[in-house]
């Protein structure tokens, strides 16, 4: 990315403050290094921030509750949480309601510049979507829950539904290179996803197994298990009454983005 990016690094060990301002030292970034999150959340009110990296146990204010004090006001803003083994789930829980992603302690220079340039990559694609458009970037803008289903990776489709959720599917041409289904396996409510994981097998008549892959990362919510005892509504509506999975996408902009949607 050409500009300068802003990073607001917080956390209340100086040594980590340290260490990640030496490891973005050669970077084309800007650090702000702050020890707590009230103080952080000033900053924010007088400072243009492009990314940040937040430690999740903190006193006063944690990381969780500061990432949902953050996201109304600035929801495209990446969030990475700075994580110790111990707490490595409450971190994936983090990434399913907004964190961008998390990255544990102690990490080394190419784990944290990795992430660190995915988010970039993030804040250039809402960036240019907003000189397209005009205004302030909205990437669900191009698959809102009024579209048709979007065609996805090599088999699959999706769309968005006004909760925020997503509907995940087999395109109908699949369904006919396959032939006859003779069982289905579809993950369970709670299961976690992610892009590119296997998420739907069958197997057909002559025992021939055949998968297809999630498009997106996220908390499975609920499954069509209609299919499982009506496999006909796969192909008689793949595009309705035969949907797979509701998703509840844990990193629904920078995937749809890398999906080129």
């Amino acid at each position: 990315m050409e500009r300068e990016l802003n990073i607001l690094v917080v956390d209340d060990e100086q040594v980590v403050l340290d260490s990640i301002q030496r490891h973005l030292r050669t970077e084309n970034y800007k650090v702000f290094l702050i020890s707590s999150a009230p103080d952080a959340l000033k900053l924010l009110e007088t400072e243009p921030i492009d990314i940040i990296l937040t430690d999740l146990m903190m006193p006063e204010i944690d990381g969780l509750e500061f990432m949902k004090m953050v996201k109304p006001k600035k929801p495209h803003v990446p969030i990475i949480m700075v994580t110790g083994y111990a707490t490595i789930d409450t971190a994936l829980q983090a990434t399913q309601i907004g964190a961008f992603d998390y990255i544990a302690k102690p990490f080394t220079k190419s784990e944290l510049t990795s992430v660190v340039h995915r988010a970039a990559n993030l804040v250039e694609t809402y960036e240019t979507q907003a000189e397209k458009n005009g205004d302030t970037p909205r990437m669900e803008s191009k698959i809102s829950s009024t579209s048709a289903p979007k065609h996805v990776g090599e088999h699959g489709w999706l769309m968005l539904e006004e909760s925020g959720n997503v509907i995940m599917g087999v395109e109908k041409s699949f369904l006919e290179t396959v032939g006859k289904i003779q069982n289905i396996f579809l993950p369970s409510p709670g299961d976690e996803l992610r892009q590119g994981s296997v998420y739907f097998r069958v197997f057909t008549a002559d025992m021939q197994s055949h998968t297809v892959l999630s498009p997106l990362s996220g908390t499975v919510v609920d499954v069509n298990s209609k299919l499982i005892n009506d496999t006909r509504l796969l192909y008689d509506d793949p595009y309705k009454e035969g949907w797979l999975v509701r998703l509840k996408p844990s990193k629904f902009e920078f995937e749809i983005s890398e999906l080129g949607l």
